[in-house]
């Protein structure tokens, strides 16, 4: 899984085969199928694995402070960190082959829990939300911070704005959107 995690990080998730792995492991290229039945199953291990570590990360982001606007800016400082420190998750997480129909049901809860503390986060922030509206700032909030953290993992977004103030431009952005 870590040589999978580095490859990932490196040239990213496209690049993992599982021979591939093998040859880098010295061992047989048999030896990755008596442990997973296919790229698949390593690439969705994997992504639950991230999704752990980043509701880890946003759990104890979300505990620093209780004031709402300081959560907020504590937890988009705890994604943005995280893609940035465990970019091999971050890239198979969001991969199309990992969110496949018979994957769904294991992502979800990891996923979900991770959505529910950011939501949760955003209730309190912005009290004259609807549910419906919570929900659709979440799906804001977390479509933004993906879209510049790939920006910024890959590189054009270093052209447009300084990488000391994507941090600055996030929380500003994001409580914009939570604000409507």
């Amino acid at each position: 899984m870590q040589a999978a995690l580095e490859v990932s990080a490196e040239s990213g998730p496209q690049d993992i085969s599982l021979r591939g792995l093998a040859r880098k492991l010295g061992v047989t290229t048999a030896a990755p199928y008596h442990h997973l039945r296919d790229k698949g199953e390593l690439l969705l291990l994997l992504a639950i694995e991230g999704y752990s570590r980043l509701l880890e990360q946003l759990q104890a982001a979300e505990t620093k402070f209780s004031a709402p606007a300081k959560n907020i800016d504590s937890l988009t400082r705890a994604y943005l960190q995280f893609g940035r420190e465990e970019p091999g998750y971050y890239r198979i997480m969001f991969l199309r082959e990992v969110a496949q129909a018979n994957n769904v049901m294991q992502l979800e809860e990891p996923a979900a829990q991770c959505f529910d503390l950011v939501r949760g986060v955003i209730a309190k922030a912005n009290k004259s939300l609807s549910s419906d509206q919570v929900s659709e700032r979440t799906v804001s909030v977390w479509s933004f911070l993906h879209g510049m953290l790939l920006l910024s993992l890959s590189g054009p977004l270093a052209r447009r704005l300084a990488p000391e103030h994507e941090d600055r431009v996030a929380i500003e952005t994001v409580m914009r959107i939570i604000r409507g």
